[in-house]
């Protein structure tokens, strides 16, 4: 029920309900976009660990790829801030796992440490950029920006 750092793991989920809610609310195209790549990525990695005989490593390195690809597309479409810390933080985490492939005196919890940080800045981005969108409450604007 714990993870290695002491976080429960029910903390991650409800952190990801409520990106969700507030892009849903208050986020436009970009926010939206966002938040559904970054639940799915999450939801395929879960399935890869908790999937008998799946091919775990390469499930979660395609799906941060192309959590990566999409939060770049989305940093080059919009005129916001937000998703360049977003693609940013990403970026790190699929950095940080190719370190600990490339290093093996890299220990667990500093790896897993890591990971943690990298998924919650990059949710909080998410959220912030979405929540920082005043009079965009249920808006269907393309236009992505912070006014």
């Amino acid at each position: 029920m714990f993870r290695s750092n002491g976080l429960p793991t029910f903390i991650y989920p409800l952190t990801l309900l409520a990106i969700c809610i507030i892009a849903i609310w208050r986020g436009g195209r970009y926010e939206r976009t966002a938040t559904f790549g970054l639940v799915g990525a999450w939801a395929l990695t879960v399935v890869a660990y908790w999937g008998p005989n799946l091919p775990t490593e390469q499930i979660e390195l395609a799906a941060d790829l192309a959590l990566l690809a999409l939060l770049v597309w989305v940093a080059l479409k919009s005129p916001a801030w937000w998703p360049i810390l977003a693609a940013g933080f990403h970026l790190l985490a699929i950095l940080t796992h190719a370190a600990k492939d490339l290093d093996q005196q890299i220990g667990t919890w500093v790896y897993m440490s890591a990971q943690i940080l990298w998924g919650y800045l990059l949710a909080i981005t998410i959220g912030v950029g979405a929540w920082r969108r005043p009079g965009r409450m249920l808006s269907h604007s393309d236009d992505g920006a912070t006014p």
